[in-house]
């Protein structure tokens, strides 16, 4: 099945991206803000650290 290229769905897409465009959808500032968990990041930190049997006290 062939689609026509300028059909009306198609150029509401195009209008709509270009509207997003303008207001900054694919620079970062629609972007959501993510808080990080602190106990979470100090735990994988800690279970990526090497353990050197040799000098542990």
């Amino acid at each position: 099945m062939k689609h026509k290229k300028n059909s009306s769905f198609n150029a509401a897409k195009r209008l709509q991206r270009k509207l997003a465009l303008q207001a900054g959808f694919y620079d970062g500032r629609f972007k959501e803000k993510v808080v990080k968990d602190k106990k979470k990041e100090y735990k994988r930190k800690l279970g990526r650290k090497k353990i050197d049997l040799m000098n542990e006290e």
